[in-house]
């Protein structure tokens, strides 16, 4: 396959405004677009400089919407890692993630946990003649089911073991969202699914 042909500084103005067009983008994407078309040093920096006095490329701007589109589904870790990966500075992502308070976040966390509530939340504790049929009554896609040691186990013992697989599952989902681990904590704590008095 041959190689694209490098961009020109004529043609890369246009280049640009078309990918802005699109959606926004962070100087240091925008350069490593250049860079790959072939156009880079003083012509990249000269277009990238005017792109900002004219107010159309801004990096702070790019990081207040990037966190106010994801702060419902993803945590302060994880925002920072992409923010970081798109090349804004550690002083603007840091700015920006100062607005974050902890309720918000556990709040945040508390609605994704509501969410897939099918995957994460207990099902009911097997009562009278059920206990003896519990086995895999809540295999939902991440639980595994009920073993035969399970169902060996005293009733109270196997609701621990429950409570304690479901807990760590609904962590680790939250951990994967980027949400730190105090923050997790104080979401699954708010749901109540996980108490020793609610199975």
């Amino acid at each position: 396959m041959a190689s694209r042909t490098p961009l020109q500084p004529d043609r890369a103005w246009g280049y640009l405004l078309d990918l802005l067009a699109r959606r926004d983008y962070t100087e240091a994407e925008l350069r490593e677009r250049l860079e790959r078309r072939g156009l880079a040093g003083a012509d990249a920096e000269a277009l990238l400089t005017r792109l900002a006095e004219l107010d159309l490329l801004d990096d702070a701007r790019f990081a207040e919407r990037w966190v106010e589109s994801r702060r419902d589904s993803r945590g302060r870790l994880a925002l920072r890692s992409e923010l970081r990966r798109k090349g804004v500075a550690a002083e603007l992502v840091e700015r920006e993630l100062a607005g974050l308070s902890d309720p918000q976040q556990a709040a945040a966390a508390v609605r994704l946990l509501q969410r897939f509530a099918w995957r994460y939340r207990p099902a009911a504790a097997p009562t009278g003649s059920d206990a003896g049929s519990d086995a895999g009554s809540d295999a939902a896609p991440d639980s595994g089911g009920e073993s035969a040691a399970d169902t060996a186990e005293p009733q109270g013992a196997t609701a621990r073991r429950r409570r304690a697989r479901g807990r760590a599952r609904a962590f680790g989902f939250l951990a994967r969202r980027g949400f730190t681990p105090d923050v997790a904590e104080a979401a699954i704590e708010a749901t109540g699914w996980w108490r020793e008095d609610e199975g």
